[in-house]
Order: C-alpha cells, then structure tokens, then sequence
C-alpha cells in the first residue's frame, strides 16, 4: 500500500469511526496534545491498523507514535 494510501486510510477511520474533525488531522498534528486521542482511542486504532493492514502494532511502538505522520512511517515501515 503506497503512502497516499495509508494515510487516506488512517483519516477516514479517524474521521469516520472517531469522529475527529478533519481540519485538525495535519501530518505534524500531535495525537494527544493537538487531536485529542485518549488511551481507548490509541486502543480503536490499534486494532484499526491490525484489520486494516495486517500486522498488531506493539505495545511499546504504540507509545513512540507521537505525531500523524509517525503513524504512517510506522505503518509504512511494518507492511509485509
């Protein structure tokens, strides 16, 4: 999957299924600090990725992914 791809990806479902507003999904946007993800959200897109992807991100990598766009490097490095 290209990175377009992931990502296009990644903001449907937190738009859609978090219901995250779309204008403060930006690449360098903090998943904490500027989107608001709390630790059941963290959980929801984790196995978000599992289904969608086909790899379980590991606990302790889910805790490094500070910014949006770690998530697609993080994604985009573990595809098979």
């Amino acid at each position: 999957m290209t990175r377009p791809e992931i990502e296009q990806r990644i903001l449907a479902f937190l738009r859609d299924k978090l219901e995250i507003d779309e204008s403060i999904l930006l690449p360098t946007n903090e998943l904490k600090r500027d989107i608001g993800l709390s630790s059941l959200d963290a959980m929801e897109l984790s196995i978000f990725i599992k289904r969608t992807f086909g790899f379980q991100p590991e606990r302790k990598d889910i805790h490094t992914l500070v910014t949006l766009d770690d998530v697609y490097a993080y994604i985009e490095s573990h595809q098979s």
